[in-house]
């Protein structure tokens, strides 16, 4: 699969993506790149090349990006056929402001909610940020569980 990755501004398109079977693999610019999966807790890895580190990749964002966050860098990735249109968001839908963590889920599906109280805490750039019910109903979906990284721009919850 291709992708393309953005570090530091700089687009980088790469040839067969894969990670399976314990590697994750890659090629750019017909240099091949191999690191060897020694760990995988949800969307947080930690990679082998010789040098061990630790490596994260945030859920897909409604342009069909991933934040990517390795060594001290962060990046994006982009798939062409993954993307969804903005205008798929539905009324009822709280979108992430940010790329962050979801740090507490404050109510559960089947709660109901009142305008402006809080279903969840994202955590980005040291804060915490509510996000808020944008009218009264019931919690309908929590598409995340605590300790997940999110882009921005992505559904996080959604109200009925």
């Amino acid at each position: 699969m291709d992708k393309n990755f953005v570090i530091n501004g700089e687009e980088l398109k790469v040839q067969d993506y894969k990670l399976e079977a314990g590697l994750v693999s890659f090629k750019l610019n017909h240099k091949d790149y191999r690191f060897t999966l020694v760990q995988k807790d949800g969307p947080e890895m930690i990679l082998d090349d010789g040098n061990r580190f630790k490596a994260a990749v945030g859920s897909m964002n409604a342009e069909g990006e991933s934040i990517v966050m390795a060594r001290g860098r962060e990046g994006k990735i982009s798939s062409g056929n993954k993307k969804t249109s903005k205008s798929r968001v539905q009324a009822g839908s709280l979108v992430s402001p940010m790329p962050g963590k979801i740090f507490k889920i404050v109510k559960e599906i089947g709660s109901p909610v009142k305008k402006g109280e809080p279903i969840l805490i994202l955590e980005a750039m040291k804060m915490e940020h509510s996000i808020r019910a944008d009218k009264d109903g019931t919690v309908k979906k929590i598409l995340f569980k605590v300790g997940e990284l999110v882009q921005g721009g992505i559904i996080l919850a959604e109200v009925e």
